[in-house]
């Protein structure tokens, strides 16, 4: 499989949006930003930039690393939480802003040889197209996280026999609990963009379908997404 190192998780969630033969990036219309934003936050409690508790952040530490999207957020993040006794989770993701949204992370993977981007036009008008080099690597992200799923839950992956001695996180050694952890997060935000279909379709793909619908009750960021874009379809969202 292609490495996730130094790949966000709004990063790999574009990745998975890749047209598994051309490579293109199917991006869903009208919601994806929410989930974007809801990877921005995942990343922040995964490097423990913030804590959260139930359906709130609760604490703030200081972000190593470079990322500058989540270093800005976390900014705002920091000074609204002074002023406002522990943040809502659905109010977090409501508030990171649709622009720049996905084009920050669309930019890194360009730069990391992982997208090539090919001008279109449409009526007349100019256009960007991201296609995955390789096409396949959206099906490699999904497939680790549906072992990473079956590994924990017994689940079957890929139509073969579960596992029935699932392993429990806090027995794997602190690099595989991370990247553990990072996956079921990733999971999560795949259930709350309704995605878990299209990447694992039919009757083999069951078994993890139902361990994201699983994810997004259980994990709050995912959770909160979800929530927020409820709230857009019927009309209340910002």
């Amino acid at each position: 499989m292609t490495p996730s190192v130094r790949r966000s998780i709004p990063e790999e969630l574009l990745l998975l949006c890749a047209d598994p033969v051309r490579g293109r990036l199917r991006i869903p219309a009208g919601s994806f930003h929410r989930v974007i934003a809801g990877g921005v936050v995942a990343e922040l409690v995964l490097t423990g930039a913030v804590t959260v508790e139930d359906r709130r952040i609760t604490g703030f530490q200081p972000l190593g690393g470079h990322d500058e999207v989540a270093a800005g957020v976390l900014a705002r993040l920091e000074a609204a939480g002074k002023s406002r006794h522990r943040l809502g989770l659905e109010h977090v993701v409501r508030r990171i802003p649709r622009k720049p949204g996905a084009a920050p992370f669309l930019d890194r993977l360009t730069a990391a040889g992982l997208l090539t981007v090919e001008q279109r036009r449409f009526l007349g008008l100019p256009y960007r197209l991201h296609v995955a080099t390789p096409p396949g690597i959206g099906q490699e992200i999904a497939a680790r996280v549906a072992a990473t799923l079956a590994r924990e839950g017994g689940a079957a992956v890929g139509g073969a026999a579960a596992d029935p001695s699932p392993v429990s996180r806090a027995a794997l050694p602190p690099a595989e609990r991370a990247a553990a952890e990072r996956d079921r997060q990733l999971a999560g935000l795949i259930g709350a963009a309704r995605l878990q279909r299209r990447l694992y379709p039919g009757a083999a793909g069951a078994p993890t379908r139902q361990a994201v619908r699983r994810l997004v009750r259980e994990l709050p960021v995912a959770r909160a997404v979800q929530r927020v874009i409820a709230s857009d379809s019927a009309g209340d969202g910002g």
